[in-house]
This record gives structure tokens, C-alpha cells and sequence, in this order.
């Protein structure tokens, strides 16, 4: 089997379904600053003689793999890192804080090889955590990656500081080896590869249907975005055939806001598009004049259809604000259903 495949030459490839996307989105741009991280880790380890700063470094590795599997998909929430994970690298921070006096001062990297390596990958790591929260405003992310990449740069510092202290004091050569001045790149292993690119082909083959769970975890996060923005909202979700299976009402939303929500989301389940789009078709020149006579349909912002790949399996009415705050809270939670 070949390498290359051409699929992605248009700029687009795929995560958890057969849905193509940009590789501009802001996963892939987390995903690629997972794959930096994970290959100046692995320049560090390349130098590594020491077998326990070594197995500390290849199970950095492993996290970080699995951490892009939690970001390509969201659902599976195996991949995602535990408390357990997060105690112990805390526990490796004051462990290694705590076995010498580091400097106070500003530290400027450059000491010796290693630990300049090894702020190169703290470096990455702050930037994987600004694009974490790029992507999290977008789509949300687990708090549990980003209190662990945060935390993943924090030692990543310190274990370089402690390196800058063994080659002041003359003990770097129990931890490098003679290939320290040669820069290796460690690749993943076959397993990993393996495992990771079976995921990736694999197609969504359940989630058709939009269960009760489902509807309030994605409620819940259309609430918290309101919230953010200051408006008092009214979310109604419906199924594909446009039946209610949710109304939550945020305090002091307007009493209008419970019936127009709910008409949003089966207008939009009914055409099959956003009610922004439909209002723009039913105008003089667009493909559904005429369908504004029809009362069972709203013409206001705010309704989006849920999608599972290309197929409509529901829609969401969001009400209690302008057209375009409704439209754009409507539109958020369009593009998060797809990883809940």
C-alpha cells in the first residue's frame, strides 16, 4: 500500500467521519502540534542513556498519542486523560523541583544540548495549549487535555532546568550518551501508527438518531455559550421529522422564545437547512419563493440542522436574542453535535 494517496491535494481531509474538512480547521492545527511535540520529545529521548528519564519521555509519547485520538474523536472519551494521569505528572514536577535549587532568575536556554531540546518541546507545548483553546471557544474541548497540556509544560521546564544543574556540576554524562551532538528524530512506533490510522479510516457507523443524552449534553453546551454572550435563550432540539425532543428555558428568557425556538427547529428539520438560508431562498429571486405563505414555518435566524456526515438526523431552534446572535448560537451548536 502506498504512502500517498492524493486525497488530501485539495486542501481537505477527514477525522471521525467520512465528511472531508479543511485542513485549515482548527483540529488539525491541534493534531499537528501534537505530532511536534511528540517528535522533539522523541529528539530528547534520542540522546537519553538514562533507562528512567528514558521510559518518562516514551510514556509522554504514548499521553500525547492518545490525546490526539480524544481530539479526533471527541466521543470516546478512553483516550482522554484521567486524574490519575494529571496527579502523577504534578507529582514528577515537585519531585524534580524538589531534588535541586534552580535559578530564580530569567532563564535563558542554550545551557547544553539537552536541555535546550527540551525547552524547544515546552516551547511547542505552549503553543499546542494556545491552539487548544483556539479550538475549545470553537468546538470545546475537555477540561481534563487542557489542565494536562498545561501541566505537560510546566515539567517539560523544569525537567530542562534540572539538566542545566547536572551539566554545571559535571553529571550530564549519566544521562546522555555520545550521540548527544547528533540530532535524531524518534518516530512512533508501529503499534501507535497502527493504531492511530485505523482509527482515522474507521466510518461512523451508529449515532443516526439523536437520543435524549445527546440533547442535553448539546443544551448544555449552547447554555454555556449564551451565557458567555449575555443572552437568555430558549433551546428546543428536534428529531429529523422535526418533533420536539427537548426544551430547556434559561432564566428570565422571553416567554415568546419558548414557541418560536421550537418552530425554528422543525422549519429548519424541515427544509433540511438553516432558517438564515431559507430566508434568503424565499426572497424574489430565490429557489423557494412562495414557500413563505406556508404557517406551519418560521422566517427568523436561529435554526440549524444536525448532521451526522452528509445526513440530517435532527435540528436545533435556539430563541432570545437578535437573528444573527440566535443564528450564530444555532450554528455553534450545529458544528459541536458532530462530536458529541
Amino acid at each position: 500500500m502506498k504512502i500517498y494517496t492524493g486525497n488530501g491535494d485539495g486542501g481537505f481531509s477527514t477525522l471521525s467521519s467520512s465528511m472531508k474538512i479543511s485542513k485549515a480547521d482548527e483540529r488539525f492545527e491541534v493534531l499537528g502540534c501534537i505530532d511536534e511535540l511528540v517528535s522533539f520529545i522523541g529528539s530528547c529521548r534520542a540522546i537519553v542513556t538514562c533507562p528512567i528519564l528514558t521510559k518518562k519521555l516514551e510514556d509522554l509519547q504514548s499521553k500525547l498519542f492518545s490525546i490526539g485520538s480524544a481530539i479526533t474523536f471527541p466521543q470516546k472519551r478512553e483516550y482522554l486523560p484521567t486524574e490519575k494521569d494529571i496527579k502523577y505528572i504534578e507529582e514528577q514536577i515537585d519531585k524534580t523541583e524538589g531534588s535541586f535549587e534552580r535559578e530564580r532568575d530569567f532563564i535563558l536556554p542554550g545551557k547544553c544540548e539537552l536541555s535546550s531540546r527540551l525547552d524547544l518541546a515546552r516551547s511547542v507545548c505552549r503553543r499546542l495549549e494556545r491552539e487548544i483553546i483556539t479550538l475549545d471557544r470553537k468546538l470545546g474541548v475537555d477540561g481534563s487535555i487542557k489542565k494536562y497540556i498545561n501541566r505537560l509544560s510546566d515539567y517539560l521546564y523544569i525537567l530542562a532546568r534540572r539538566i542545566d544543574y547536572d551539566f554545571e556540576k559535571g553529571d550530564i554524562s549519566k544521562i546522555v550518551g555520545e550521540n548527544a551532538t547528533t540530532p535524531l528524530a524518534a518516530e512512533p512506533s508501529d503499534k501507535d501508527l497502527e493504531k492511530i490510522y485505523n482509527e482515522v479510516i474507521k466510518r461512523v457507523t451508529n449515532g443516526k438518531e439523536i437520543t435524549l443524552e445527546k440533547a442535553r449534553a448539546l443544551a448544555q453546551k449552547v447554555r454555556e455559550k449564551a451565557e458567555e454572550i449575555g443572552l437568555k435563550a430558549v433551546v428546543a432540539i428536534a428529531n429529523a421529522q422535526g418533533r420536539p425532543i427537548l426544551v430547556e428555558v434559561m432564566d428570565d428568557a422571553y416567554l415568546v422564545s419558548f414557541d418560536v425556538a421550537i418552530k425554528k427547529a422543525y422549519t429548519s428539520a424541515a427544509v433540511k437547512m438553516s432558517t438564515a438560508q431559507l430566508c434568503k431562498e424565499i426572497k424574489v429571486d430565490g429557489s423557494l419563493k412562495g414557500l413563505e405563505t406556508e404557517q406551519s414555518l418560521i422566517f427568523l435566524g436561529g435554526g440549524e440542522p444536525l448532521k451526522v456526515g452528509w445526513e440530517v438526523v435532527g435540528a436545533i431552534g435556539v430563541s432570545g436574542g437578535t437573528a444573527e446572535q440566535d443564528s450564530k448560537l444555532a450554528l455553534y451548536a450545529s458544528q459541536v453535535f458532530k462530536y458529541l
